[in-house]
């Protein structure tokens, strides 16, 4: 489709603030040359500006004027990226309105020319079973449009289904091409009934329009298979010599693929190329790519047959040509046409965009109903009417752009992508006005609603891009004074993502340039923050920042150099696909906030956080990094808390990242191999896990609660690698579920990570870090009066708690006891055993033969793969605990008032072993993490005294 032409035409037209008359005729020749259109209405205003009769100085000859055109706002803002050339917002969704009018025009022409036989009558009745090797495609909006549509399983037991097998569409040029999702004509040499007579006359007219004539004298078929399943070469070559032009000239099977492919298109010319995805032996994509390129350049047309469901190399390469979308195959559908109408296609816009006009209506002229009272923190209920009038657009344009924008496609260097460039030039233009903080009950809805529309078109892969003014709490600073710099990175690759430790300011293009030339997948994003750390329904002023501050990922490849510009700005990550490859890139026009990486950095790092420039502020070790807010890093590092940064990042390496992964059975680089744990699992011939990725927090607004979990995690508060909520918000990670009695909740198994670094922590430093406050008294003197009832576990089970700290307690006794009966020096270790067996577990049961061969290893000898993979947490505890202790557990978690399957207990006892004591552990509510481990036994006998 003649993008930029068709664009100049339309905004002179629908601006209503200009005074250009709407031509009809030829309106982009009037443009050009000064002529009236037809009528003398001028065209787009002619030479002269004014419409009428070719406008003020127009003579109506068709001579073009000394004095170019003037653009209109609207289009000085699509060529420069410039929202501000624009002073009304609603210029924008105005011509974004006539856009759409203008693309359903367009389509409707080619589908019109398909619909209908020679003496026009239309096509409602076509047939084609395209058979089970097609492939499922979709179209890009304002390149190419549906032409066919599925509407039947051709095969009992299927479902029907509407999915698109055919599109069609113009290159920017104006050239036309065409692509279907199977080869009919194959289909119909091999099965003469999976085509009828007006599906033939439909792919007649296909062919003729594509070929914009009627005869086609020569055509140039290129990749297409020839074997005893696809024999589409000669079906193809067959079916046209049948159908179109007896006459026509083919070149041979295989004569023009490759690299031959330009030489064919340059000696014939042909009135059409005929392409599919089938790579002979020596052939190059680039080859096939640049023989395709080549025909759009000399507008041959293009009809591309896919060959088979699937996708080779050379279709993914040539999709990407043609912007078309592969879903999926056909195989497990079964779909075709049968009785299906042609005409149903016609003046049929996407869904998606139909909605998405819709939501441009209502931010143009604030028509919504949505009542935002109703939603709450970050979500609104289906009585609010968001879904319907906001989030269901919202989210498919940003879905859209985000897909570009991980791509860096720079939509405005290109005449293409003018319905995306008017989307985010409105969302750019709504920006500017953006004023944090803002609240559902005291805000506008309208400028609520236009401020969060901003946030759903974000997009960065671009050189202009303004920056916002209100940044609300992500950023308050106005970086008057910050230098703009170029520094070079040296990283070592580490899976999910690490810091590159530098800024990218509002506005400003950054310039990437990676220097290495090794073999890790490396991309660029801005920020760390979770989009649900924004709660914009909470209160009257959560909305207090952009929705979306974290960018999708820009790929770099070696020697590749990238531009971004982010509105928002914020810190530099690098995101790596594998670990230990080192990286160097070169970032250039970036800022320097305060990030710590070494102990060179440690007067430095104090010294810019108390210059205050920058809200954030970046403290790097080799397993966990903290991204915090200024004012929660300097309470971090302060003096009374560590006599330097690098104290606090030692203290990091070890309690949040060493200790809590160790005691979580991983090995890994900077954690400690404990002989109790990783060692003792292979003396069993398991498999110990390797974990090797950097963790990360988010000091800043919680996404959840005060902290929330996750990979980074964030927090209200500000980052301890001894405090509770922080190694809590960890321990969410390292957790299993598997490890929870049956009513037990959740966090009952989250926080032995962060007792087991405190404890460490006492004992290697003398100092407390206080752990949490845990009643065993309360608990013991339950157990003692069980022992005086009739059935004592009856009475437990009735006691049996569901708060967290029930559970919690349960454990920690069994590591006493496992500590004071010798099994293990550190009892806590425990955990770290349990770890390494479940792992196994889990391993074993992916097959038969390796559950055959290894089940007596973990002391599951008993069960079947089936009744493995069926086992409760209860009788998995209780077999799993029994076999790492050495212990028969049968008694000891009666106690407790747990119950157990026979078969459970049947294990257990086979396996003849000694029976754990019926013991608890005295302890301070909080002495467990200090003097009191195992230190005060007590026999659980109705009679024994709490001693403490």
């Amino acid at each position: 489709m003649k993008k930029s032409n068709l664009l100049a035409n339309l905004v002179l037209c629908v601006i209503t603030l200009s005074l250009l008359g709407c031509g009809g005729g030829s309106g982009g020749e009037s443009a050009q040359t000064g002529s009236g259109g037809s009528g003398g209405s001028g065209g787009s205003g002619g030479s002269g500006g004014s419409g009428g009769s070719g406008g003020n100085d127009g003579d109506g000859s068709g001579e073009p004027d000394i004095n170019p055109i003037p653009q209109t706002a609207v289009q000085k803002a699509l060529s420069t990226g410039n929202a501000s050339y624009v002073d009304n917002s609603l210029e924008f969704i105005e011509a974004s309105q006539a856009l759409v009018a203008q693309y359903n025009e367009d389509y409707n022409h080619i589908k019109q020319a398909l619909s209908q036989n020679s003496e026009g009558e239309p096509l409602r009745n076509l047939h084609w079973d395209p058979t089970h090797d097609t492939a499922i495609i979709l179209p890009t909006y304002g390149f190419n449009d549906v032409i066919l549509k599925t509407n039947k399983a051709m095969q009992d037991g299927y479902a029907n289904q509407e999915l698109v097998i055919g599109i069609a569409g113009y290159t920017s040029d104006d050239n036309r091409y065409a692509a279907l999702a199977s080869n009919p004509f194959r289909t119909k040499q091999r099965f003469p009934d999976s085509v009828n007579e007006e599906m033939d006359t439909w792919l007649k007219n296909l062919v003729r329009w594509t070929s914009s004539t009627d005869s086609p004298q020569n055509v140039v078929l290129a990749q297409l298979d020839q074997s005893h399943y696809f024999p589409d070469d000669q079906a193809t070559r067959n079916w046209l010599t049948d159908n179109v032009n007896a006459s026509m000239v083919i070149n041979a099977d295989n004569t023009c693929d490759g690299s031959k492919l330009s030489q064919c298109i340059e000696a014939n010319n042909p009135d059409l190329l005929v392409l599919s995805q089938k790579l002979n032996d020596g052939d190059d994509i680039e080859d096939v790519i640049s023989g395709l390129r080549l025909a759009f350049t000399k507008n041959i047309p293009v009809l591309y047959l896919h060959l088979d469901g699937g996708m080779t190399d050379l279709g993914n390469a040539l999709f990407a040509e043609m912007n078309m979308t592969y879903v999926g195959d056909n195989y497990w559908r079964k779909l075709g046409l049968s009785n299906w109408d042609s005409t149903q296609l016609i003046n049929q816009v996407p869904d998606n965009i139909v909605q998405q006009q819709a939501l441009l209506q209502r931010l143009k002229d604030d028509s919504f109903t949505v009542d935002l009272n109703t939603c709450d923190d970050k979500s609104c209920p289906d009585e609010s009417n968001m879904d319907e009038e906001f989030y269901i657009a919202a989210n498919s344009i940003r879905s859209h752009l985000t897909s570009l924008d991980s791509k860096k496609v720079d939509l405005f260097t290109t005449d293409d992508y003018e319905y995306e460039k008017l989307l985010l030039l409105l969302a750019d233009h709504y920006r500017q006005d953006v004023q944090y903080p803002m609240g559902k009950g005291v805000t506008e809805r309208i400028d609520f609603l236009r401020s969060y529309y901003s946030d759903y078109a974000v997009y960065n892969s671009r050189v202009y891009n303004a920056a916002q003014p209100s940044l609300g709490n992500f950023s308050t600073k106005s970086f008057e004074n910050v230098p703009l710099v170029p520094k070079t990175i040296a990283l070592e690759s580490k899976r999910n993502f690490r810091s590159a430790g530098v800024y990218a300011l509002p506005g400003k293009t950054i310039k990437v340039t990676r220097l290495d030339s090794n073999e890790v997948s490396t991309s660029i994003a801005f920020n760390t923050l979770r989009s649900g750390a924004t709660h914009e329904f909470s209160g009257n002023d959560g909305y207090a920042r952009p929705k979306f501050l974290t960018s999708v990922t820009y790929p770099v490849k070696p020697g590749e150099t990238i531009y971004l510009t982010s509105a928002y700005g914020g810190t530099l990550q690098v995101h790596f696909d594998t670990n230990d490859i080192d990286v160097e890139l070169r970032f250039e026009n970036v800022a320097q906030h305060p990030v710590w990486r070494s102990e060179a950095d440690n007067d430095s790092f104090v010294a810019q956080l108390e210059e205050g420039n920058f809200d954030w502020a970046e403290l790097i070790t080799p397993g966990f990094e903290v991204h915090s807010k200024l004012e929660k890093m300097q309470d971090s590092v302060s003096p009374a808390r560590w006599d330097k940064p690098q104290d606090m990042a030692l203290a990091t390496e070890r309690y949040v990242h060493n200790l809590p992964h160790a005691l979580a059975g991983f090995e890994g680089p900077g954690i400690d191999v404990i002989d109790e744990i990783q060692q003792y699992a292979k003396n069993q011939g398991w498999q110990v896990e390797t974990i090797d990725i950097v963790k990360h927090m988010n000091a800043d607004q919680a996404n959840c609660g005060y902290g929330c979990s996750g990979n980074p995690y964030d927090a209200y508060w500000s980052f301890d690698p001894l405090g509770h909520g922080d190694l809590h918000e960890l321990g969410h990670g390292l957790e299993k579920s598997r490890f929870r009695f049956s009513g037990w909740e959740g966090h009952s198994t989250t926080n032995y990570y962060s007792y087991y670094s405190k404890s460490r922590y006492y004992q290697e430093t003398g100092k407390v870090s206080a752990c949490q406050g845990l009643d065993f008294k309360g608990q013991f003197e339950i157990l003692k009066q069980s022992r005086l009832e009739i059935d004592p576990n009856a009475y437990m089970a009735t006691q049996n708690q569901a708060n967290w700290s029930w559970g919690a307690r349960i454990y920690i006794q069994m590591m006493m006891l496992s500590q004071e009966q010798g099994i293990l020096t550190t009892g806590w270790h425990l955990l770290g055993r349990l770890h390494t067996i479940e792992r196994e577990f889990n391993r074993l049961t992916k097959s038969e033969e390796l559950w055959s061969a290894n089940r007596g290893s973990i002391g599951f000898s008993d069960y079947t793969l089936e009744e493995a993979k069926a086992i409760s947490s209860d009788d998995w505890q209780l077999i799993a605990m029994s076999y790492v202790t050495q212990r028969d557990m049968r008694a000891y978690l009666d106690m407790w008032g747990f119950s157990f399957e026979n078969k459970a207990k049947q294990q257990v006892e086979s396996l003849n072993l000694t029976t754990m004591p019926l013991k608890y552990f005295a302890s301070e509510n909080t002495g467990y993490c200090l003097d009191d481990f195992a230190k005060y036994p007590v026999d659980v006998d109705g009679s024994a005294v709490w001693p403490l």
